[in-house]
């Protein structure tokens, strides 16, 4: 049961993590910055709660909080680039994170034990502050927040930039506005799933934020789909729980894990719930329609 309990918790952060690279998605903006957003969030909720003994919440608001800002403050000049450009951008933000975190050291004597980052050794001690109540309680909020996106008119914006940002300009729409702010609305998920995993794990190192888990994270979205926010839930939940259950295969479990991440991708291009949503549509309509009996009177 602890084990289970374990791998639903991992699977409720990376949630968070997918949903975070599917806010930029969601613009048609392809970003890999969410793990730098995800490393200030873990670094200074660690600090915040361990150091200086704030609350978890508000600590979790406060990383949220700044890494929106700082997603602004990316977000708004990256809307000079796209493609390939924007996605360099992005990586370069997440390396220059870690870096700044691998050589930063900062403690603060709690009783007779030193506590902060201490560079490349990590950070060491964070109070465990986060369980799957908190977890659970985090990803749903967010789960409401995309819900409500998605029947408003700020997603109908979004799609409508995603599909064709020079129409959507033309009806009226704020390109910029629509961008920065989900730009922002991804970095501060990021900042708060970073905080939960930094008060889950009590460690954290900046080898932990490299380029591998900015891969992952777009695996995460690629896998699951990126039209609904449901994909993404998918997407991680499957990836999470999939290297888990080919443990019984031994040295092999990474050979087979990518061997059915290629096959997936080649069945379902459009990822699992996207496929899904259409391919349950197709045979919805296709289902003959019911004709009512009449009886003939006498």
């Amino acid at each position: 049961m602890t084990y289970a309990l374990s791998i639903a918790e991992l699977c409720g952060l990376n949630i968070l993590l997918a949903l975070s690279v599917y806010a930029t998605l969601k613009v048609g903006q392809f970003s890999l910055a969410q793990v730098g957003f995800w490393s200030i969030g873990a670094h200074c909720t660690g600090m915040l709660t361990s150091m200086y003994g704030l609350p978890l919440l508000p600590a979790l608001l406060a990383c949220g909080v700044f890494c929106a800002v700082i997603g602004v403050l990316l977000g708004y000049p990256c809307l000079r680039i796209r493609g390939i450009y924007l996605t360099l951008a992005t990586v370069a933000f997440s390396e220059v994170v870690r870096v700044f975190f691998h050589n930063f050291e900062f403690q603060v004597m709690r009783g007779a034990v030193k506590v902060g980052p201490a560079g490349s050794v990590g950070f060491r001690g964070i109070d465990v502050l986060t369980a799957w109540p908190q977890i659970l309680t985090v990803v749903l909020v967010v789960l409401c927040v995309f819900a409500w996106i998605e029947r408003s008119r700020i997603g109908l914006s979004a799609n409508a930039v995603r599909e064709d940002e020079t129409a959507a300009s033309c009806a009226g729409v704020n390109i910029v506005a629509v961008k920065v702010g989900m730009f922002a609305f991804g970095a501060f998920i990021a900042g708060v799933g970073g905080g939960l995993f930094a008060t889950y794990t009590s460690f954290v190192s900046s080898d932990n934020f490299g380029f591998h888990l900015a891969l992952i994270s777009i695996f995460y979205v690629a896998v699951g789909g990126t039209e609904r926010f449901y994909g993404p839930i998918l997407g991680a939940v499957l990836l999470t729980v999939l290297p888990e259950a080919l443990r019984v295969t031994g040295n092999l479990r990474m050979v087979l894990y990518g061997v059915i991440v290629v096959v997936l991708m080649i069945m379902f291009p459009r990822g699992l719930g996207d496929e899904l949503r259409v391919r349950l549509g197709a045979l919805w309509r296709r289902r003959p329609a019911v004709q009512p009996t009449v009886t003939a009177g006498r």
